[in-house]
This record gives structure tokens, C-alpha cells and sequence, in this order.
């Protein structure tokens, strides 16, 4: 997915990268490994290699961005461009979603995130033969 940034679109990876040159703590969870095209983008940014902390769970489907513990986005959309409405008017999903300062739903969806992050579901997870980062493995 490209985003835009000033006059120009740029990789959102890139975004990334700069995010964690600034020391900033990104964590991205995937259901599956991303397509070709995230990987391409993916490898032109070596601080990306052991900056960015990546977790792969089968059984993830939310979207959820928090940044600093503060705001948060929670919805249907894909970071893809068709997703996240970056493609023309006529190719973007139907999409839906909310942006929320509310420090009430701000933790809860940190929460959500952090739990399946540190593993809470893995014991009971029928799904582990497919999650190569299962710590019970």
C-alpha cells in the first residue's frame, strides 16, 4: 500500500522505516505473510529487518492502529490501497471503520491487540499447526 506523503505517494513501509529510525515501537500482526508487492517495498528498508516487530496469527481478522496509547482506528479495511481508499473512486472497497480519541475504547483495543500478542489464546488455539510464531510450538 502507498500513502501519501507532502505531494508524493510512498510505500507505507517506508512511513514505517521512518517511524523506527525516530526509535518509535511499531508492531504489525498478520494473519498470513503479506503479498509480493509488501515484500518488494518491505526489502528496501533494512531498519525494517530488526525494527519492525512482526507476529503472524492465523486467526487475526481485526484492523486496529493505535498510535501512542492515545488514538485509535478500528474497522473492516485492509492495509491495502484498495482498503484503505488510496485506489480511484471506482476501484476502493466499501469499507467501514472509526477513528477514537476515547481513552475508555482506546484501551480496549489495546488490549485486544496486546492479548493475542502475548499469546493468551495459543493454549486452547486449534489453529497452531498453522501459526509458525505459536510460542507453545
Amino acid at each position: 500500500m502507498y500513502v501519501e506523503q507532502g505531494k508524493t505517494m510512498q510505500p507505507f513501509v517506508a512511513v514505517l522505516a521512518g517511524l523506527i529510525k525516530r526509535k518509535v515501537e511499531v508492531h504489525l500482526m498478520h494473519a498470513k505473510e503479506p503479498g509480493p508487492n509488501f515484500r518488494k517495498d518491505f526489502d528496501k528498508y533494512p531498519v525494517l529487518f530488526g525494527g519492525l516487530e512482526r507476529m503472524l496469527c492465523p486467526r487475526v481478522h481485526y484492523k486496529i492502529v493505535i498510535v501512542d496509547g492515545k488514538i485509535a482506528y478500528t474497522g473492516s479495511a485492509n492495509l491495502t490501497g484498495a482498503g484503505m481508499g488510496a485506489k480511484g473512486d471506482d476501484t476502493r472497497n466499501f469499507e467501514n471503520g472509526f477513528i477514537t480519541d476515547d481513552h475508555n475504547i482506546v484501551s480496549a483495543l489495546m488490549e485486544q491487540f496486546d492479548s493475542v500478542w502475548r499469546g493468551d489464546f495459543c493454549r486452547k488455539c486449534k489453529r497452531k499447526a498453522y501459526c509458525q510464531d505459536c510460542p507453545l510450538k
